[in-house]
């Protein structure tokens, strides 16, 4: 496998208590996709995928420098979720680096007992990678000394046609979902579940995303309960853009994705793996993490310039 020096973009900006240095880091793999990641947040800050004739361009929203970051902590970072409501907690951290090489880096936060609201103890830790595949696997594991519904996801916001401002309304969303699992006003999942039959929600057959968001009071703000949990094999996800012919799948073993449009006007979308919802078996996920157990999950993205078969076909 070829290798590529590890350039370390920014040093130095601040400490935190623990005396951490805020980091960037660039990764690159063999097709020449880059990533910028940070240790303020755990957060990924750029990332760029071919297009159809093979220009590399950006494919998620972010700012070049982490004063920017402080103003919207949660955008890239790495985010805690408790039954579908996600929070920042994490994100204005500045985490240990533990390793990094050219394509990979890894992350850990150790909490100390009651920081933050946290109760007890817990031990995170976020490794991004950007494989030979045009991949960036997403790798969250977690510990903790007492019971506890805390969860990791991402706060990534994409848009795949190489311009960040650009609407992403005409770009194509497929999920492998046939219900949806029902906030609240606090947006607190009820443990109910809806069929997004004959509803702006049905994306078992590919459709625009702004097809039918107007419909939405808000646009796009779910959580999609996925036909496939626990299968990191089948897709949970697909985004397709015509105009560049970047084609992303997202890939989980969680069983529910959250997606968000951030609006009816959308220029960014966000899939949000959480760990809540109903299993292969359509049992209650039990989101309790206990003293002694590893919390491990994975989401992947993978980026192509041709649509899967699967998106084709609707199926």
């Amino acid at each position: 496998m070829k290798h590529y020096a590890l350039t370390v973009i920014a040093c130095l900006i601040a400490f935190t208590a623990k005396a951490q240095e805020i980091k960037t880091f660039q990764l690159t793999n063999n097709t020449g996709m880059q990533a910028v990641v940070s240790n303020y947040g755990a957060r990924l800050m750029s990332l760029t995928a071919h297009n159809w004739n093979g220009r590399l361009e950006p494919v998620i929203k972010g700012y070049e420098n982490i004063e920017s970051y402080k103003r919207n902590p949660m955008l890239g970072a790495t985010l805690i979720s408790i039954d579908g409501n996600v929070e920042r907690t994490l994100a204005e951290k500045t985490w240990e680096v533990l390793s990094a090489d050219n394509q990979s880096v890894t992350f850990r936060y150790i909490t100390a007992d009651s920081e933050a609201g946290f109760e007890g103890k817990m031990n995170f830790t976020v490794t991004y990678t950007l494989s030979d595949q045009n991949a960036l696997d997403i790798d969250y594991r977690m510990t903790s000394t007492i019971p506890t519904l805390y969860k990791l996801t991402n706060g990534i916001v994409f848009n795949l046609s190489g311009d960040p401002n650009r609407s992403i309304l005409q770009q194509h969303l497929w999920v492998d979902s046939h219900k949806s699992n029902v906030f609240d006003k606090e947006m607190h999942l009820t443990g109910e579940q809806e069929n997004v039959r004959h509803t702006p929600l049905n994306f078992t057959r590919t459709r625009e995303i702004g097809e039918r968001i107007n419909d939405l009071k808000t646009g796009y703000n779910h959580a999609f309960q996925l036909r496939h949990p626990a299968n990191v094999q089948k897709p949970a996800a697909i985004l397709f853009d015509a105009q560049s012919g970047r084609a992303m799948t997202v890939y989980t073993y969680e069983p529910t994705l959250k997606i968000n449009s951030y609006g009816k006007k959308s220029t960014g979308i966000s899939f949000q793996p959480l760990h809540t919802g109903y299993d292969e078996n359509k049992e209650k996920i039990n989101a309790t993490i206990t003293p002694g157990q590893v919390f491990h999950a994975a989401t992947v993205f993978v980026f192509t310039t041709d649509p899967p078969l699967i998106m084709k076909k609707g199926e």
